[in-house]
């Protein structure tokens, strides 16, 4: 491959990995964008959101026990691609039983709970959580040209189901007054184009179309020329005892060599972890108490809104794939600082500042969707530094992830749940604010 020209074989090669990447958590984000139809007939209400939470969380002990395994066996490496063939075809098993269970409800201390749906889908989290460290080292047999895929895939995996939500209909809201109360509204959900079965039912079709590409991609021949050749030699080992590892980067403007230093790469997992927990654990659980209070439009552009902000990270890091450790020290300091505007406007809930007011909408729009962004893009660079740093360097970086997800939800849960710190704004609900 020329380093300006692909080829067809090696678009395809890209086009078939975005594809696998699809599977990894398009079942649990199906679940979660269809939250406002399931929860028209199921016993839990709203309050099955908390629990689908909480079953997420649990589905990280998958990567922790591969993590233990890695660690056991330092000198074997740890084979990806049978783990990402159960990922993908349990993954699909499940959702083909969602289609038919998923309304299903089980008797339990004589109270009604959706039993079968809450199975599944900690089934799902299971191999969702373990698909973010077994597809980020599978990503690394590829040319480094073709890590930016997973970070598509990746956005891809919340932008189907809403998508797939715009269509059905799902969480459109109309407000009604009740009657014998001139003062008093009620929420009312507009009826669905197509049933939560079908929906489910084209989560199935998506990952069957994944695990076609992953099996095009391992049994013939398109995918052979994208793979990178490694060796020991390639990655100094533990026994040199060298402090730096050069990373060539050639880009338009400049030739330059970035050094990464052992300490650079421990601040650097740092900062995948911290980004994570913001971007998987802190700001999903937050988004009602931030958005919702600007009222039901806004908050549905917001979430409809928000996955596309990882498609916009991808085109960044495909224009920009590499910047400076300063630079990207700064994206983060800028998210943190958008972060904490959005976390002070959730305490603020559900009087935040400026609210009934155009100019406020459009600021915590704007707020809200650039802290996507500016923690966003600064994961992706990190990506493309580790997986230079060692052979194992995108396995760990996927357990970074994982471990950032499971704190940032520890503390939402903590924040929510346990000290209920956020009051939140209720659909066609009226309060009474100033201004600021």
């Amino acid at each position: 491959m020329s380093e300006n020209r692909w080829t067809w074989n090696e678009y395809l090669t890209y086009l078939l990995l975005t594809l696998v990447f699809l599977s990894s958590w398009t079942d649990i984000n199906g679940i979660f964008a269809e939250l406002p139809q399931i929860v028209l007939t199921q016993p839990e209400r709203w309050k099955l959101g908390a629990y689908l939470a909480l079953i997420t969380n649990c589905g990280n002990i998958a990567p922790l026990l591969l993590v233990l395994v890695k660690c056991l066996a330092k000198k074997q490496t740890v084979n990806p691609i049978p783990i990402n063939y159960v990922v993908i075809l349990i993954g699909m098993l499940a959702c083909f039983l969602l289609i038919f269970f998923w309304k299903k409800t089980t008797m339990i201390f004589n109270q009604q709970y959706s039993l079968a749906l809450l199975v599944l889908a900690f089934f799902l989290s299971l191999l969702d959580c373990t698909s973010s460290v077994s597809f980020a080292d599978y990503i690394q047999k590829y040319r480094k040209e073709y890590t930016s895929a997973l970070f598509l895939g990746e956005s891809l995996t919340s932008i189907i189901p809403s998508l797939l939500a715009i269509v059905q209909g799902n969480g459109q809201v109309r407000c009604e007054k009740i009657e014998n109360s001139s003062n008093r509204t009620e929420a009312v959900y507009e009826v669905a184009r197509f049933s939560v079965s079908i929906y489910f039912l084209c989560l199935f079709f998506l990952l069957t179309i994944s695990f076609i590409s992953f099996l095009i991609l391992q049994w013939t021949s398109i995918g052979s020329n994208s793979r990178q050749i490694t060796s020991k030699a390639t990655f100094k080992s533990k026994n040199e005892q060298q402090s730096e590892v050069a990373i060539a980067f050639i880009s338009e403007e400049n030739s330059s060599t970035i050094h990464l230093t052992k300490l650079s790469y421990i601040l650097l997992s740092f900062a995948c972890t911290y980004t994570s927990s913001i971007l998987f654990g802190l700001l999903l659980s937050i988004s009602t108490y931030v958005l919702m209070p600007y009222g039901q439009q806004i908050f549905y552009l917001g979430t409809i809104l928000s996955p596309w902000m990882f498609t916009l990270i991808w085109l960044l890091g495909m224009i920009k794939p590499m910047i400076s450790k300063r630079f990207l020290i700064g994206f983060i300091i800028v998210g943190t600082i958008t972060f904490s505007c959005d976390l002070f406007i959730a305490f603020r809930s559900p009087c935040p500042p400026f609210v009934h007011t155009n100019h406020g909408n459009v600021f915590v729009l704007i707020i809200w969707l650039s802290t996507y962004v500016f923690l966003g893009y600064p994961r992706l660079v990190i990506a493309n530094y580790v997986r230079n740093y060692s052979s194992n360097g995108m396995f760990w970086y996927g357990v970074n992830v994982q471990l950032g997800a499971l704190i940032g939800s520890i503390i939402a849960y903590l924040l929510v749940e346990t000290f209920s710190l956020f009051v939140e704004q209720k659909s066609c609900d009226e309060n009474l604010c100033s201004i600021f």
